[in-house]
């Protein structure tokens, strides 16, 4: 089922703003946890529970979780969508469970894209009976119709569709309200409507010229390149007017399209360009020239109505004091040498006329009158979501909207009230306090590969290449894992203060009034405090740690009795331990006789529980943690581990039990090889319980 959640002003739950900051609020931290451990079928369960098209915004989301993750603070973000990516890729994907059928009303949506897919998808989970009315020939809407195939391959789209469907969606492609059918139609056969409509209109600018024959629109455009091979003839020199991420997708589509050079010229100054910064970028590394802080004023042509150049002037601001679009020009012209011009300044839906004689109310500027609070029109049951009301955005933004006109819709036909500001209410964390960020390691964000700049821009193939699997391990261990760690539990609390002299990052503190406070808020869940507490009153906020723990009885019951000392290993899960090589030991290579159990940190690994592993029955302790320091993005680990081993190993020695437990750092070739490790630590074991002695 969908993360949809309808808070009411008490129940505010915090999270880490990454899950805040996107729109769908996806458990990023969860799912950047899983691939960091190397479980890629749990990270594609977190990734697709609340998205419906989790394999476009694996490639092409504008990833507003990145803007707000804290790691920023210390060097750059984590890549989350680039590891979105890699887990849907090399993760499995669960079967789609059709969502059953349990109410009578029936909805209808119309349109297809990001916003119609998400509010069908709720819809039916939440037990509707939901058609999808979408007027071209694939559902998707803008992502289908004007995304180019060098950013996003159709395949990508058509899975996530397909498994909107498969969910219970029927989805009618090739009809168009207005002309096939009407809102009346609809309401003949459904209980509630939810508009769609996207904005699939471009817009150009009535300045001298601008009907000359050379002249194109963005949308037209980059869908006759996308589905009909579309060509520049020889000697065409293109200039892109507009500054945001649809005119970067013409610009870098028309060098493909064999263009003899391309320009692109937009009011705005370099530095406040509306389209991302590396989608700017990307163009400027495939060729395209910019012209920043420059307006068109008039397109020039010859005698015969050819296009010789256009009339640019200096641009001296955009908006007025009110912030306003009101721009101001300066004296200073300027003639670009091109022949096309294609104008990508902006999109509408200028077709909106016949809803009036469905009772539904335009504004003045032609635009659907539309309540914010309840997500409906002015005709009662009729919805609306997504870029129609709303504006340009992502495709993620697009999808929250339809989440949310689903929640309304479930309320009206409930007869319950419903406000739309109350919906998926997030409190998340600040960020982190000066004084941790200068204690945490900082670690070098690992860049996504692409293809050659100059060889992606001679086709239309996918130009990302993505991380690799060592890759994608190292830069998910970059997550500061905000939230997730220690607690203090005050009913058993001696305020000792071991844990403050013990932190490296300083989240214990005691304020100036003496109050004395674990501050989760800064922790890095490095789990050092929580096994060093002598009053246990220390715990983690999430239990994935102690999750991995509760394993141990079961993996010292199969390891005994199968010939040979019952011996466990306590590894590390990030890293190398997190590879395939390592994994294929651990599932399919290693001796029955071998526990292994892997813990997000071997710092995390406590006296008590090396002891527990002999209480149930183990004759032999290894913990294994890693030479990899340069990756890890825990302080003191090594020190640590080593000498609860140490402590552990102190007390056996006690009751007579020498030699039974050894502390390692390995290298990451002995971490991919590990048989060789394991049989050397298995034969100390079996020779000390000989009477050999620990040493070889």
């Amino acid at each position: 089922m969908s993360k949809i959640r309808y808070n009411d002003s008490s129940a505010v739950t915090q999270y880490p703003p990454c899950q805040g900051g996107c729109p769908v609020h996806t458990d990023v931290q969860e799912y950047v946890r899983q691939i960091s451990v190397g479980d890629y079928d749990k990270a594609v369960e977190a990734i697709i529970e609340p998205n419906p098209l989790a394999s476009v915004c694996g490639m092409i989301c504008a990833h507003p979780c990145e803007t707000e993750c804290r790691r920023k603070d210390v060097d750059e973000a984590v890549s989350i969508r680039a590891l979105k990516r890699f887990a849907l890729e090399n993760g499995k994907w669960p079967e789609v469970k059709k969502a059953e059928v349990t109410r009578s009303e029936k909805v209808a949506v119309v349109g297809g894209g990001p916003a119609g897919l998400a509010a069908a998808r709720a819809l039916a989970e939440m037990g509707f009976a939901v058609t999808i009315f979408e007027r071209s020939a694939e559902a998707g809407g803008a992502i289908t119709n004007f995304i180019p195939h060098y950013r996003l391959p159709m395949d990508a789209m058509r899975k996530d569709v397909s498994r909107v469907a498969e969910a219970g969606v029927e989805i009618k492609t090739g009809v168009e309200m207005g002309k096939d059918f009407s809102i009346e139609d609809l309401a003949a056969d459904y209980q509630a409507v939810v508009l769609a409509l996207g904005l699939p209109t471009s817009k150009a600018i009535p300045i001298p010229g601008s009907d000359a024959k050379d002249v194109l629109l963005a949308l037209p455009f980059l869908n006759s390149a996308k589905y009909h091979d579309f060509k520049f003839e020889p000697g065409r020199k293109v200039l892109v007017v507009g500054g945001g991420n649809v005119a970067m997708d013409v610009a870098r589509q028309a060098v493909r399209c064999g263009a003899e050079n391309v320009k692109l010229a937009c009011l705005e100054c370099r530095t406040t360009m509306p389209a991302f910064e590396w989608e700017i970028e990307e163009a400027i590394e495939e060729g395209v020239e910019m012209f920043p802080a420059w307006g068109p004023k008039q397109i020039v042509t010859d005698d015969a109505g050819n296009i010789t150049g256009m009339e640019v002037q200096e641009v001296l601001s955009v908006f007025d004091e009110q912030k306003r679009f009101n721009p101001q020009f300066g004296d200073t012209k300027n003639v670009i040498d091109v022949n096309t011009v294609i104008f990508a300044i902006g999109q509408g839906n200028d077709n909106l006329s016949y809803l009036t004689d469905s009772g539904i109310e335009l504004n003045e500027r032609g635009m659907m009158k539309y309540d914010m609070r309840t997500m409906q029109t002015t005709r009662p049951g009729v919805f609306a979501a997504g870029e129609v009301v709303f504006g340009p955005g992502s495709a993620v933004k697009a999808m929250s909207t339809g989440q949310k006109a689903a929640l309304a819709v479930q309320s009206f036909l409930n007869n319950e009230p419903f406000d739309a500001s109350l919906a998926d209410r997030y409190e998340v964390l600040d960020m982190l306090d000066e004084e941790t960020v200068k204690e945490v390691k900082p670690i070098d964000r690992l860049a996504v590969p692409f293809l050659d700049e100059h060889t992606r821009a001679q086709h239309n193939e996918h130009v990302e290449i993505g991380y690799d699997e060592r890759a994608a391990l190292c830069e998910s261990r970059r997550c500061l894992d905000c939230a997730a760690g220690a607690e203090c539990i005050d009913e058993i609390c001696a305020v000792c203060l071991t844990c403050l002299r013990t932190c490296p990052y300083g989240v214990p503190h005691i304020d100036d009034e003496g109050n004395f406070t674990i501050r989760n808020e800064e922790c890095q869940a490095c789990g050092l405090c929580v096994g060093i507490c002598p009053a246990s009153a220390i715990r983690f906020r999430n239990h994935y740690a102690q999750h991995a723990l509760n394993h141990l009885n079961d993996a010292v019951e199969q390891a005994k009795g199968n010939g040979g000392p019952a011996t466990v290993v306590f590894t590390c899960s990030y890293g190398a331990f997190a590879e395939r090589d390592f994994m294929k030991y651990v599932n399919n290579g290693k001796p029955q006789n071998l526990a292994v159990v892997r813990v997000p940190c071997v710092a995390k690994v406590e006296v008590q529980n090396i002891l527990e592993a002999f209480d149930l029955g183990a004759e032999g302790v290894f913990v294994a943690g890693c030479e990899q320091e340069d990756e890890c993005t825990y302080r003191d680990v090594a020190k640590w581990a080593e000498k609860r081993a140490g402590r552990a190993s102190e007390i056996l020695e006690q009751i007579g039990l020498e030699d039974r437990v050894e502390y390692l750092n390995l290298t990451r070739e002995e971490v991919k090889d590990f048989a060789p490790v394991a049989e050397k630590f298995l034969a100390k074991v079996d020779a000390v319980l000989n009477g050999g002695g620990g040493e070889e």
